[in-house]
């Protein structure tokens, strides 16, 4: 009889362990490190776990990277709305180059992760997972879009779903491009809004049957669009455990998420 062990697939690219300098490899046997779900290992690096090729890059971002004024940074965890809200900035800020847009090209973000819900795994609870605690993430750039609000605009998606017109308009003015009355007039914002809508984004050909290079399918990119979706997937309990880390983070900040 012969016995085969299926082998575990490899994760993906940017969470392999290879291609580590030797400098970070030294570097990461001083810093904690828990078993990963998908990697092996990930480790802490001033107060957030992280998979190995993260902190690399990090590091070299914080010893190279010069920032510019006109550079916008979009910062979200995924599956978000990051596709659509990178979909309306990239509208916002060359609409006067591109005044009639095309829908040919994919808008897409980060390698999606598998995300299901991990809250009856204490390590999701503790923040042990890549990029976790996710509720600090959260409650520094609050902090700081309070102290800087020309430099740090935030928003929620329940906010966007709801007031989306609004949001939109809000968003042009912390760019500082906000829409003319002759835009306006023209209905500019509204046609901005149906073209990058969830239905006809989700809708396009290259993210039904695309993939990216590194092989997930464009349309793991999307899930329903929808607002309180996690109500079909938690129970009474995660809810629970959810709700208390979200209000002992967030204690005192002023913030609340809209879905507590």
């Amino acid at each position: 009889m012969t016995i085969s062990q299926t082998s575990q697939p490899l994760p993906p690219k940017y969470l392999q362990e290879d291609d580590l300098n030797e400098e970070c490899k030294k570097f990461l046997s001083i810093l904690p490190k828990e078993k990963g779900w998908i990697e092996s290992y990930i480790y802490n690096y001033q107060g957030f776990w992280t998979a190995p090729r993260v902190i690399q890059g990090v590091i070299a971002c914080q010893q190279q990277f010069q920032a510019q004024n006109s550079d916008i940074i979009l910062v979200t965890t995924p599956k978000s709305g990051t596709t659509w809200l990178k979909s309306l900035l990239f509208s916002l800020v060359n609409r006067m180059k591109h005044p009639i847009f095309k829908q040919n090209h994919p808008l897409l973000v980060q390698n999606p992760h598998d995300l299901v819900p991990f809250l009856e795994r204490r390590p999701y609870v503790d923040g042990q997972v890549p990029n976790g605690p996710f509720w600090n993430h959260v409650l520094d750039y609050w902090k700081e879009c309070i102290k800087k609000p020309h430099k740090v605009h935030f928003l929620m998606y329940e906010e966007i779903k709801k007031q989306p017109k609004i949001q939109l308009k809000r968003l042009a003015e912390f760019l500082e491009c906000p829409f003319s009355i002759e835009e306006e007039n023209c209905e500019l914002v509204d046609e901005i809004l149906r073209m990058w809508s969830f239905e006809n984004l989700s809708n396009l050909e290259v993210n039904i049957n695309g993939k990216l290079s590194t092989g997930p399918e464009n349309k793991l990119f999307f899930r329903k669009g929808e607002v309180e979706d996690w109500k079909n997937y938690f129970t009474i309990e995660m809810s629970e455990k959810l709700n208390h880390v979200i209000e002992q983070t967030f204690q005192g900040s002023g913030l609340k998420f809209l879905y507590t």
